[in-house]
């Protein structure tokens, strides 16, 4: 039987090689989704998307009425309000959003970085900052703005300085 030709035989040995090796990444990627999919389980973040979906739904509808709607016009517009709520808060559901999140962490974890953060959320020290971190972050958020405020008479003296500047120009 004659040999194949060079070029063939590089294609066989790579679909022999791909063929092969497939089920493994197969399965290392089955094994690195479940591994992130295990992460967003226990950080909860599917908890934060309702109500985050909820106020942008509010926020959103507060200002169609606010610039759409005229007074009277509200039995008219309700049925068309309702539509535009419920496809916010479909196009923020967790079932919309889940490929996406896994997606980002995936990409920015390996397999065996997921492991390790979801060993550590699972212990004593994981648990209590995952029980602490919205008071933690509203906390920081607090301490932000309290310093942005802070500066406001700086930043409007500086404001002054060069409106003043741009005048005597």
């Amino acid at each position: 039987m004659p040999r194949p030709a060079p070029r063939l035989r590089a294609c066989l040995l790579l679909t022999a090689f791909m063929t092969a090796t497939l089920p493994l990444s197969v399965h290392a990627d089955a094994a690195h989704e479940a591994a992130a999919e295990d992460l967003l389980r226990l950080i909860q973040i599917d908890r934060g998307l309702a109500p985050m979906a909820a106020r942008m739904r509010q926020s959103t509808l507060q200002q169609i009425r606010a610039q759409d709607v005229a007074v009277g016009e509200e039995p008219i517009a309700a049925p068309y309000l309702t539509r535009i709520g419920d496809l916010i808060e479909t196009t923020l559901s967790w079932e919309r959003l889940r490929p996406d999140f896994l997606k980002i962490y995936m990409q920015t974890f390996t397999r065996e970085e997921l492991v390790a953060l979801n060993t550590f959320f699972r212990s004593s020290v994981g648990g209590k900052y995952l029980a602490n971190v919205n008071s933690l972050n509203q906390q920081a958020t607090e301490v932000v703005r309290q310093h942005a405020i802070a500066t406001a008479p700086d930043v409007r003296a500086i404001t002054d300085e060069m409106r003043a500047a741009l005048d005597g120009n």
